[in-house]
């Protein structure tokens, strides 16, 4: 078996994602590599709360692998982060967190097999974050378009209630305006 295939098998089983494993890997490999500095950047998430020894203890080589949970990996990985994570793999946000807690230290340790961080996505991988970014966008896009939808379909209601305002205001003005109303038009005064 390879490399990815023992991953998301191992992530599958430690998980209990079965088929949506390759998704979540293809996902946080993605996530791992796409910021500017790429792993290394992702390894500081982690070392600036201070959970940069549990991190490296992830890299392949090391002995004592240790874990984190699902609080700290949104602290690390950050809220806004989570919840993009989230809608691209399917998963309820109130689980990410914890799913990614056993995941990403089983990646951490698929991509530094010799104990050394790349610089780039590893090849193997690649076709996995493809998958997922293909999965993704039509989730993504109807999420944009229920976002888009939503303010178009109430902005009829501004105008509407303003023209409604104004014609309630003019009405109230006409009745203090009216003839049989004002002074001088009372039957009882005299006609001059």
């Amino acid at each position: 078996m390879t490399v990815v295939g023992t991953l998301i098998e191992d992530v599958a089983r430690v998980s209990g994602l079965g088929d949506k494993a390759g998704t979540l890997i293809g996902v946080l490999a993605g996530f791992m590599f796409a910021e500017p500095g790429g792993f290394m950047a992702f390894r500081e998430k982690f070392c600036a709360i201070g959970l940069g020894d549990v991190f490296d203890s992830w890299i392949g080589g090391h002995p004592n692998m240790r874990y984190t949970n699902g609080n700290e990996m949104k602290h690390a990985v950050g809220f806004a982060n989570m919840r993009v994570i989230a809608e691209q793999t399917g998963l309820p946000e109130s689980v990410v967190g914890g799913v990614m807690a056993t995941a990403v230290p089983l990646l951490v340790r698929a991509v530094t097999p010799a104990g050394v961080l790349p610089a780039f996505l590893p090849a193997e991988l690649e076709y996995l974050v493809r998958a997922s970014e293909r999965a993704a966008a039509p989730v993504t896009q109807a999420c944009d378009a229920a976002r888009s939808r939503f303010p178009r379909r109430w902005r009829w209601l501004l105008p509407l209630s303003a023209l409604a305002l104004l014609t309630y205001c003019g009405l109230q003005g006409l009745d203090t305006l009216s003839p049989t109303s004002g002074p001088g038009n009372d039957e009882h005064s005299p006609a001059g």
